[in-house]
């Protein structure tokens, strides 16, 4: 517990944590309801790291950090610094037997020994330390009030890479696509070994690292939405992102505020909100941007109308969301044209019907990240560990252990190209007209008829 005499202190800019990481005056380099994450400097080591610090102590924040804590050290033990596993997880069979009702005896086998070598640590933040007290439970720190957690600090986010590709009116390249989406399903599918799931995972939430072989890969830096898998949670305590969430969880939620006051989680509520994750790193906008105006109106009033976007999401509202078919029929055809695969993913992840939805297992093995399976068994069955791998999305490097720079081929076809760049425009062209009403409002003026909308559920993008 605190030591008496050590109050929590008011700002956590400037205080040195454990007598070695000293936390930076700089911007936050992610932020929630629940935590900050900043720079620090490891004075031991000089380098910069990342400190996430809980913005109170209280018993709800002290379990987040205790449970994060416990799964970033699973995957510690169970794998080895190289990714080879050491240790067995006991759900592993679980997830086996999901994909046993969906495929063949082939498939169960091939994602036996495909999952059996994955390396899920990488999939996640290295955790270096954490506030602890004298018998290393994780609470708060003794001397400042303070929990934290140090990790290694990352390039940039996916959800600022994205931003940086609308801003210079691009898109994710092909490869650069494949190797988010399968950290997506990577995170997902460790989580499950370990028998848990995450439903409040957003693009926010990844980070990019680079390793010192020049090797890029997207990792999940929170997980204080985790939760044990197919478990009745307390409502209060269900930590979702309402615009990735499941209709069939939005059905719970309502039904929770009717009647009940738990809610039975499953594993697909989680391959559903990854798949619309993968939808909104092709399109570079939310899924409901691309097909329903009023969606961008929701998201601007903060959340206040949850209710009504849950209803909409589950189909009890007038203005419901036809979650039916995700994908608008103009992207669909843009993205069977650069890759089936992809689409054909995102279809799988994003069915409406359960039990045809796809299990986390089946996304792994699924034809869109063959290269990716390939270089999880290259990587563990190589015999010098010294080698350098010809990995797709890996930097090569010179003589010098340089990564050398190649100019970026065009892999992204032009129809998601014009796309993407057509619903930008919409976007600030409806937001220039409802800036201009509020103006015309707050001067006194009349306004006219109202600007013509997309109904709802007409697919117009």
């Amino acid at each position: 517990g605190q030591r008496e005499g050590a109050p929590r202190v008011s700002s956590p800019v400037g205080v040195l944590l454990g007598g070695r990481w000293r936390i930076l005056a700089e911007r936050p380099v992610f932020r929630d309801q629940v935590s900050t994450i900043f720079r620090a400097r490891d004075q031991r080591e000089s380098r910069e790291v990342a400190v996430k610090v809980y913005r109170s102590s209280d018993p709800l924040s002290l379990q987040k950090l205790r449970r994060s804590v416990e799964i970033l050290l699973t995957f510690r033990g169970r794998f080895t610094t190289k990714g080879c596993r050491i240790e067995s997880s006991a759900n592993l069979e679980l997830i086996l037997e999901e994909l046993r009702a969906q495929s063949s005896l082939a498939d169960y086998g091939a994602a036996h020994s495909c999952i059996s070598q994955m390396d899920f640590r990488s999939s996640f933040v290295e955790i270096i330390s954490f506030s602890h007290d004298a018998d290393w439970n994780p609470t708060a720190d003794p001397e400042n009030g303070l929990m934290y957690i140090i990790m290694e600090l990352g390039d940039t986010s996916l959800q600022k890479r994205m931003t940086e590709c609308v801003q210079k009116m691009t898109t994710l390249e092909l490869e650069e696509l494949r190797s988010i989406h399968w950290a997506f399903v990577t995170v997902v599918c460790g989580l499950s070994t370990e028998g848990y799931m995450h439903l409040d995972l957003k693009p926010s939430m990844f980070y990019r690292y680079t390793d010192t072989k020049g090797v890029q890969s997207w990792r999940l830096v929170d997980l204080d939405g985790a939760m044990k898998a197919d478990s009745q949670v307390r409502a209060q305590e269900l930590v979702h992102a309402e615009q990735y969430c499941s209709p069939e969880l939005a059905q719970l939620l309502l039904r929770v505020q009717r009647e009940v006051s738990r809610v039975q989680v499953a594993r697909k509520m989680n391959v559903w909100s990854i798949g619309m994750m993968t939808l909104e790193t092709i399109a570079l906008m939310p899924a409901y941007d691309l097909k329903y105006t009023w969606f961008q109106k929701w998201k601007e009033k903060d959340g206040r109308t949850t209710g009504g976007f849950l209803a909409a999401i589950a189909g009890e509202h007038s203005r419901a969301l036809v979650t039916d078919n995700m994908i608008p029929e103009e992207l669909r055809e843009a993205i069977s044209g650069v890759d089936p695969d992809m689409l054909s993913l995102l279809e799988g992840m994003l069915s409406k019907d359960v039990r045809q939805r796809y299990s986390i297992a089946r996304c792994l093995l699924h034809r869109w990240f063959a290269s990716k399976r390939q270089a999880v068994i290259d990587r563990r069955w190589r015999i010098n560990e010294d080698d350098d791998l010809d990995l797709p999305g890996a930097d090569q490097l010179d003589d010098e252990g340089n990564p050398i720079v190649k100019e970026q081929e065009e892999t992204i076809g032009s129809d998601i190209r014009a796309y993407i760049k057509a619903q930008i425009a919409r976007t600030k062209a409806e937001r220039e007209v409802e800036r201009a009403a509020r103006a015309a409002r707050a001067a006194g003026i009349p306004l006219g008829a109202p600007p013509v909308l997309h109904e709802i559920g007409d697919g117009s993008p």
